[in-house]
């Protein structure tokens, strides 16, 4: 069946052509030049690329240890200086980043030639259910948008494409309702945006009607929110839901979730690594062989027994290799993974990697049976909610929750009754909460602690 608005699909595609560069240029972006630089780079040789790599590393602890007072205390505590760092293998003398460190001496982590209020503010929540601040400026801003364009054609997304995320972050997803941000969506991002913050049988009818009106190109979202809906899809024979692609992310992919929505959906899926912190860390091109990293913006390790290393699973640290307002160095992710030794055969030097463990969301369910995704729960409890550290939900029964919490500095009965009011909100105005204050919530083997458990029938 011929699409509604072809005409208006041609005419938005000239738009974008003519006006993209401009619309940059007047606001004084950078992106399209970034964009190339990437689209260039992503082919040098891998050592040219681990050689540019050491080089914006060594470059970004000089300046962090001049500039940021918590570099400078935390450096002389490990008993180096940036002079010490002669060879890739002294990366390891670096002292790692914590979400905590951060979380209790984040200005200090801010460059003294940065001014906090010129920066923009950002803030995680979900996977790993403890919230933080961070800021970087409008040249990261432009990096990362560059990158993950880049990362997007490899799944053959390109500017202006049909795209339709499903997604539940409601700082993802909501727009300003300005004119020019309209016509943004309409002529450039052209995105259709789905809330998958419930998924009921209700709302994932609704999700295959505008899908199966709109026709986007792409679909972008959690893995197994996505895995969920191919599931309701399949088992109800709803045709004309047909993406061309799907690119999943923020949760763990596994197999049976990419056969269930190749299959279901008729689309190829790619697979995609990143976090708030660093935007797209790394993401499939179409060998499906590993993730290629953004190595020209970050540098990832793996950690295992103290050392970084390669094909073998540990730790991933990530190294910000462009926020010169807030370095971020050595972080660590809390998430486990793998660097691949071998190349792809795509070409790109870029190097591979996979995720061994960690961000695999359970669903909680609400008392009306309903499931929520626990990673829209966590998310959204916790932004801007001050006084909490850590959280993990745990549900053992379909009307009882009970939240894990180590309290911060901020903690107040305010916060406690805001807690409870959106955790109601979300798993029924019944559900029975047990809160438990702990000194801190304990990891799994596999390095990470879940967020979100539950033990009912999926």
């Amino acid at each position: 069946m011929a699409r509604p608005d072809t005409h208006r699909d041609a005419a938005s595609l000239l738009i974008k052509h003519l006006l993209y560069p401009a619309w940059e240029i007047k606001n004084g972006s950078h992106r399209l030049r970034y964009l190339a630089e990437l689209e260039k780079s992503q082919f040098w040789s891998r050592d040219r690329l681990l050689e540019h790599q050491w080089a914006r590393f060594r470059k970004i602890v000089a300046h962090a240890y001049v500039t940021c007072s918590y570099y400078r205390e935390s450096f002389r505590r490990s008993g180096i200086v940036p002079e010490d760092l002669r060879s890739p293998e002294d990366i390891n003398l670096v002292p790692t980043v914590t979400k905590e460190d951060i979380q209790e001496h984040g200005t200090r982590l801010i460059s003294e030639n940065y001014q906090q209020d010129k920066l923009l503010r950002d803030m995680t929540g979900g996977s790993t259910g403890s919230p933080m601040v961070f800021y970087y400026d409008n040249d990261r801003l432009d990096t990362r948008t560059a990158a993950t364009i880049r990362h997007n054609r490899w799944a053959g997304w390109d500017i202006g494409d049909r795209s339709a995320i499903l997604w539940g972050a409601p700082r993802d997803i909501q727009r300003s309702g300005k004119l020019k941000d309209s016509l943004r969506d309409w002529i450039l991002d052209r995105r259709l945006t789905l809330d998958a913050a419930l998924l009921d049988d209700a709302a994932m009818a609704r999700f295959a009607d505008k899908l199966s009106e709109y026709h986007p190109k792409v679909l972008l979202a959690y893995a197994n929110t996505l895995g969920l809906f191919a599931k309701y899809v399949r088992d109800r024979g709803i045709s004309g839901v047909s993406p061309e692609t799907a690119v999943c992310s923020a949760e763990v992919l596994t197999d049976e979730n990419r056969r269930l929505i190749e299959e279901t959906l008729s689309c190829t899926v790619y697979n995609r690594y990143g976090c708030r912190e660093f935007a797209v860390i790394a993401s499939e091109c179409d060998r499906h062989d590993g993730m290629h990293i953004n190595a020209e913006n970050l540098m990832v390790e793996v950690i295992a027994d103290g050392q970084s290393r390669q094909e073998q699973d540990g730790e991933i640290v990530v190294t910000d290799l462009r926020n010169f307002a807030m370095p971020m160095i050595r972080y660590r992710i809390r998430d486990v993974g793998r660097i691949k030794s071998h190349s792809c055969a795509c070409g790109r030097g870029l190097p591979l990697m996979q995720i061994s463990g960690g961000r695999v969301t359970d669903f909680l369910t609400r008392t009306d049976g309903k499931k929520v995704s626990g990673i829209v729960v966590a998310t959204y409890v916790i932004t801007n909610l001050p006084g909490i550290r850590q959280i993990q939900f745990v549900q053992n029964e379909m009307r009882k929750i009970v939240i894990n919490l180590v309290k911060g500095e901020a903690w107040s009965s305010r916060t406690a009754d805001v807690l409870q009011e959106r955790v109601r909100e979300f798993l029924g105005p019944e559900i029975e909460i047990r809160t438990e204050f702990r000194a801190d919530i304990p990891s799994e083997k596999s390095g990470k602690y879940r967020f979100s458990i539950s033990t009912l029938p999926a």
